[in-house]
């Protein structure tokens, strides 16, 4: 199967990583990278680096990746030479809702298709909101963000056998109340249950709720640069008291540009007009392999 060519528009931190994952993907193909400065870039080898996308020989796509004040000026340039697009500008609630209004707009106008806030936030945890409050219809929802930084060393847990490393960190709960965040790498054949037991009994913890999260590697975890707490709780008065928790530590760079990734994969399954994530069945972000992964993980 031929690969399908993406061109990259622009070259700041996330356009690099889209098109160095884009190097390497088993569907799309890297076809060119569109910046203002179009010199070579060594790591790209004899991919084209050109200062507009019409100099590039076949583009299927385009992944748009610019500041959100220049998303509409490009993203209406590649929609009028039937380019489809993916965008993830940072936009939220009724500047979004405009967002997707004008595009939609462009794009029947154009006979093209795009969509549009395909990144992080909104994005990735634009789904898991929006499968939370389906869960639990009536309620709120609490999103934090947090640096990684504000994790720090706790010997109270790294004492505790089985323990090889642990870090720790505070958060607010939605009504308020902090809660202890204990991250733990475990060693060889640890029972994490046992060790969840007896950190939650040290007299560190006691006057907190704690919770204890296994994690592979505490490098790692420091590494990252970024934390997110999503949280949902059914409306007081609700009797079954519900409540939806994600929690998460990512590259924020990483994953927005796979979110991009996956969205283009889905582009030749849409029919012209804007579609943001909620539009697309899961399935189709998957490409081919939607088949096999509706089999491991239904």
């Amino acid at each position: 199967m031929k690969k399908r060519q993406i061109a990259v528009i622009g070259m700041g931190n996330l356009g690099r990583r889209c098109a160095e994952l884009l190097l390497s993907d088993a569907t799309l193909t890297l076809a060119g990278v569109v910046r203002r400065t179009p010199a070579p870039l060594d790591w790209l080898g004899d991919i084209p680096v050109v200062g507009h996308v019409s100099e590039l020989s076949a583009v299927d796509a385009a992944l748009v990746c610019v500041p959100a004040n220049m998303v509409r000026g490009q993203a209406q340039e590649l929609l009028q030479h039937r380019i489809p697009l993916v965008e993830c500008a940072r936009l939220h609630g009724d500047a979004f809702a405009a967002h997707k209004t004008d595009m939609q707009r462009m794009a029947h106008l154009y006979r093209a298709t795009a969509i549009v806030g395909a990144g992080c936030d909104p994005g990735l945890l634009s789904l898991f909101r929006s499968q939370f409050a389906l869960l639990i219809p009536h309620g709120h929802t609490q999103t934090s963000l947090h640096a990684a930084s504000s994790l720090h060393h706790t010997l109270a847990a790294q004492g505790i056998q089985g323990v090889r490393k642990a870090l720790a960190t505070e958060v607010k709960s939605a009504d308020g109340q902090l809660q202890r965040y204990v991250y733990v790498e475990l060693e060889a054949g640890a029972d994490a249950a046992a060790v969840e037991l007896e950190i939650s009994l040290d007299p560190l913890y006691l006057d907190e709720q704690t919770l204890v999260f296994p994690v592979d590697s505490i490098a790692e975890l420091e590494e990252t640069n970024r934390g997110v707490l999503v949280e949902r709780h059914a409306a007081s008065g609700n009797a079954s008291h519900a409540g939806l928790l994600l929690e998460a530590r990512f590259n924020e760079i990483e994953l927005a540009a796979r979110m991009m990734l996956a969205a283009a994969r889905a582009l030749p399954l849409l029919h012209p007009g804007a579609w943001s994530l909620l539009d697309i069945p899961p399935q189709q972000l998957w490409d081919e392999q939607g088949t096999t992964v509706e089999r491991e993980w239904i």
